[in-house]
């Protein structure tokens, strides 16, 4: 039997020669409870950090002692200057740092535990900051704020007086450029998805919906009966609902799947597995029968599918390229013992080589995918759930090809990284890659708990194709919508390689496409956003056989990652990442 224990302030902060391994249970009201891990820590998880912090890091503050941070944080740049700022909710304070120091901060209604959505939601061209709070009923619990930290007009809002408890999605539903603002709140014992425009007003009469029960995830967007228009997909602690936007069920939808298979936390992804157009729905659910699972646009399981997860888990799945070809990994937590904790698989649940990875300690937070050792290969990047009596926890990152840990890791931040992941980008300018992860303390009402903010330089240079995915649902937007990914500067599709390589990258102005051509055809340029829009570069015209050069202007596009494609009629020929920087 497990031993339930509380842990005094004094024992997080006191070294042991063989420190004692704890485990963070998370629980369905968002409750924390600490448990002893039998035996002393493994040899592999003691000693301390091989990375160093960025000056000025860790940044603590005071954490709630009810209520952690799930999820981890929101990059973007908000002061145009080319970098990442980080984007942190603390308690009921949010925080907007920049390479230079504190930029601002704002104070909330209650207690924030989600990271905010940010886009441009209103066509002003400068990024808007949409943050939910967990709340005290009644207050106004949404915001949404310039990239200055003040309220864009018509903001906070409340939502019928409902306490909200996921990050809202972004998406422009109604293709007028601006973009809706959708999030779940419980009313009472059951749930309300709302959808708001960029102005705070109601998108239309036909919501909120209800659910059956209270709202488990943020929801995910996507056109899935493929009928020209977005849908939203969202779970119910019993159900999975996909609703139209007039409010109205797609067929097959609430999917019931009994008390012994529930949902919490666990947010789904929309992607288009099988390339024939229409997006399969990627999730996890937990309770006495847990399962990772994909199925089609009407909620059947696809042929594979589900996998038994066996123990609880809280996993939200991340979905890449690779090697030409969609990968799902999902992950679980674990017992005492080492075990098989993250899963990697293809579209039809074969298992990639080199997984699960089996360790110890369990991990129900972000997995990021990115090339943390600078050898031009991508590794997975994740939390866990455990940490030691002499306070630090641990992040993880492993090579894909199942030869093990990552030279220099586990890295090592105070407290506990339960829930949350990291992100990776480069927020000092120096050019080298950094690791951004929360983490926080938990004495159990025997001390003022604190949370941290991390910041450590890996060492190895930062490029934005280096990193595939390392945000909640991965993109800012939370629209659980993967934008397209960098697998490299090449991409192979139906047996076809087609090379493309812009100069410059980055680029300030413009930048010049290159490509080659086995035989001659009519082909267009596209330049994809972060958000997923298409921006036509270059009509279609006759392109010769052999090498081929167009000069493409980037000066209406703002500072970001984006993907240059050359497309026929038929298909992508080709992309690559370009970054604009201003």
């Amino acid at each position: 039997m497990k031993r339930w224990i509380l842990l005094s302030a004094a024992a997080l902060l006191m070294g042991q020669a063989s420190a004692q391994l704890l485990r963070a249970r998370v629980h369905e009201d968002f409750s924390i409870t600490v448990e002893e891990v039998a035996g002393p820590a493994p040899i592999e998880l003691r000693g301390g950090n091989n990375f160093d912090q960025l000056p000025g890091y860790p940044k603590g503050y005071p954490a709630s002692p009810n209520l952690k941070n799930f999820r981890n944080v929101a990059l973007a740049d908000l002061n145009d200057d080319g970098f990442d700022e980080i984007l942190w909710p603390a308690n009921n304070q949010l925080f907007a740092y920049t390479r230079d120091g504190l930029l601002w901060e704002k104070g909330l209604t209650a207690e924030a535990i989600y990271p905010p959505a940010v886009a441009d939601i209103d066509q002003d061209g400068e990024v808007e900051i949409v943050q939910a709070c967990f709340g005290v009923q009644g207050a106004p619990l949404l915001y949404a704020l310039e990239k200055d930290g003040s309220d864009v007009p018509g903001w906070p809002i409340s939502l019928d007086g409902n306490r909200i408890f996921y990050s809202p999605a972004l998406s422009d539903l109604d293709g007028n450029g601006s973009m809706e603002v959708i999030v779940c709140a419980r009313s009472g014992s059951i749930g309300r998805v709302y959808i708001l425009n960029a102005d705070g007003s109601p998108f239309s009469e036909n919501w909120p919906v209800e659910l059956d029960s209270g709202p488990a995830t943020t929801p995910s967007i996507g056109d899935l009966d493929m009928d020209g228009a977005k849908d939203i997909v969202v779970h119910s602690g019993n159900a999975r609902y996909a609703f139209s936007l007039d409010g109205q069920l797609l067929d097959g939808f609430p999917v019931g799947t009994g008390p012994e298979t529930v949902y919490t936390y666990q947010s789904p992804v929309l992607v288009d597995l099988d390339g024939d157009g229409s997006l399969e729905i990627v999730g996890v659910a937990h309770g006495d029968v847990p399962e990772f699972f994909v199925t089609d646009n009407q909620g059947d399981y696809l042929p594979g599918w589900p996998k038994p997860a066996e123990v609880w888990t809280y996993s939200t799945p991340t979905v890449v390229e690779l090697d030409g070809a969609p990968v799902i990994f999902m992950c679980r937590r674990i017992g005492d013992a080492p075990d098989d904790m993250l899963y990697a698989w293809d579209a039809a649940g074969n298992l990639r080589d080199g997984f699960p990875i089996n360790k110890s300690g369990g991990n129900e937070g972000i997995i990021s995918i990115a090339d943390v050792d600078g050898d031009n290969e991508f590794e997975v990047v994740f939390g866990s759930d455990l940490f030691t009596t002499d306070g630090p926890g641990f992040l993880h990152a492993y090579e894909l090809d199942g030869s093990g840990e990552v030279a220099g890791f586990p890295v090592r931040p105070r407290g506990v990284n339960a829930m949350n992941g990291a992100a990776l980008s480069d927020i000092n300018g120096d050019g080298m890659m950094d690791l951004i992860a929360v983490s926080y303390t938990l004495t159990l009402g025997m001390g003022i708990d604190s949370i941290y903010l991390n910041a450590y330089s890996l060492n190895v240079p930062y490029s934005p194709e280096r990193v595939l995915w390392s945000t909640y649902k991965g993109s800012n937007t939370r629209d659980g919508r993967p934008t397209p990914q960098p697998i490299s500067s090449t991409v192979t599709l139906d047996e076809n390689r087609l090379h493309l390589k812009v100069s410059p990258n980055p680029a300030l102005h413009q930048t010049r496409l290159s490509f080659t051509l086995d035989q001659s055809m009519i082909a267009s340029i596209h330049l994809t956003d972060a958000l997923g829009k298409d921006h036509q570069l270059s009509l279609e015209r006759q392109w010769p056989a052999g090498a081929n050069q167009a000069t493409l202007p980037l000066n209406n596009f703002p500072s970001g990652l984006y993907w240059i494609s050359v497309k026929n009629k038929e298909k992508v020929l080709g992309t690559t990442p370009v970054f604009i920087r201003r």
